[in-house]
Order: structure tokens, then C-alpha cells, then sequence
């Protein structure tokens, strides 16, 4: 199939994220062929390997600007530039403007086992945990965990893979980091019960 007149190779990649970010919501990763995508672009599934070798490719492209904003806020509030909660408020502000595709996405089991290891999740989670604690002590990295299922568990889990959905309001995201900061503000219960 020929390329559209007055089409770019990055108008074109660019469809192919569009298409994809809407067949990954409605079907996951796993239920989503490179023939679907072509389809939905309307072209060959060669002309789609040109710009993207493999569907995982085509993932990696969508998810790694969101990790990229995600490793500037961390990096920032490492720096001391922010402050734990402009933290949480900035995180709940990403997740929520991609909620429809982290959700179907993030919630595919076939695409940690795909990209975990490529997109190096478990470093990058451990910093963003390590930043969240604030400290390596056992106590508080255990509140940084607790406070990451809050915030996933807040912002992930408002809406099923597919259903269609508004994101959340504003007053709804302050819920989700009431929540979050209260758990990272929470005292130590074991350091309490010994000083009793």
C-alpha cells in the first residue's frame, strides 16, 4: 500500500500509536495482533513493520514518555526541588491523564511478563519507592509500598479494562492523595509499641 500523499513517517508512527492506544483500552495487549493494527491504520502489516518491528515495540513507544515524565519527577524531588506531596500530587496528575490506558494496560499480565524487564520497572520503582520513603529504613519503605497500592489501587482501579469512563475529578484525585500522604505520614506502629 502507498504511502498517503502529504503523510510523514511521523504522521504515520503516530497513527499507529493512536490505533494501538485504542485497541490496547478495548482488547489489552494480549488481545491485540499486528494485524489489528494494521487494519485499524489501514495498511499492510509489512508497511507496519517498517516503523515498528514488533508490537512490543509499538507498547514501548506509548509507555516510555509516561515513565520519562514519571523519572523527572522523581528525579526532581530527589534533588529537593519538590516536595513529597507536589510529588504524589504530580504522579496522581500523569496516571490520571493516561488512567484509561494504564489500567487496560497495566492490568494485562502478559505485558509485565513482556516489558518489566525491558522498560527496567524494578529499578525504576525502586527509586520512586525509595523517594516516596524518604529514608531506607525498613519502616519507612514498607509506608512507601503501602502508599503506592494506595495510589495505584486509587487511581487504577475506578474503572474496568474497556468501560468507558470519565477520569477522575479534581476533588477525587485530592481523595487519592489524602490517602496517599496520610499512609507516608503514618507513624511507625512497631517504634510506638516499644516506647510504650
Amino acid at each position: 500500500m502507498a504511502r498517503t500523499a502529504g503523510s510523514t513517517a511521523e504522521g504515520t508512527r503516530q497513527r499507529i500509536l493512536d490505533a494501538a492506544t485504542k485497541l490496547f483500552e478495548q482488547r489489552g495487549f494480549a488481545g491485540t495482533s499486528i494485524r489489528d493494527l494494521a487494519v485499524l491504520c489501514g495498511m499492510t502489516k509489512a508497511a507496519l513493520y517498517y516503523h515498528f518491528p514488533s508490537k512490543e515495540e509499538v507498547l514501548q513507544a506509548l509507555i516510555t514518555p509516561f515513565l520519562d515524565d514519571v523519572d523527572r519527577i522523581v528525579a526532581a524531588t530527589a534533588a529537593g526541588q519538590w516536595s513529597r506531596a507536589e510529588l504524589v500530587k504530580r504522579l496522581i496528575t500523569q496516571m490520571n491523564e493516561r488512567g484509561e490506558f494504564l489500567t487496560a494496560v497495566l492490568s494485562d499480565p502478559s505485558v509485565k511478563h513482556t516489558m518489566f524487564e525491558r522498560l527496567g520497572m524494578n529499578a525504576r520503582m525502586e527509586r520512586l519507592l525509595q523517594v516516596l520513603a524518604g529514608s531506607d529504613d525498613p519502616a519507612a519503605l514498607l509506608r512507601g509500598r503501602c502508599a503506592m497500592g494506595a495510589l495505584m489501587s486509587g487511581l487504577l482501579h475506578h474503572q474496568s479494562p474497556g468501560q468507558a469512563g470519565p477520569l477522575l475529578s479534581s476533588a477525587e484525585q485530592s481523595v487519592v492523595c489524602a490517602a496517599v500522604l496520610a499512609v507516608l505520614d503514618s507513624e511507625d506502629p512497631v517504634r510506638e509499641a516499644a516506647a510504650v
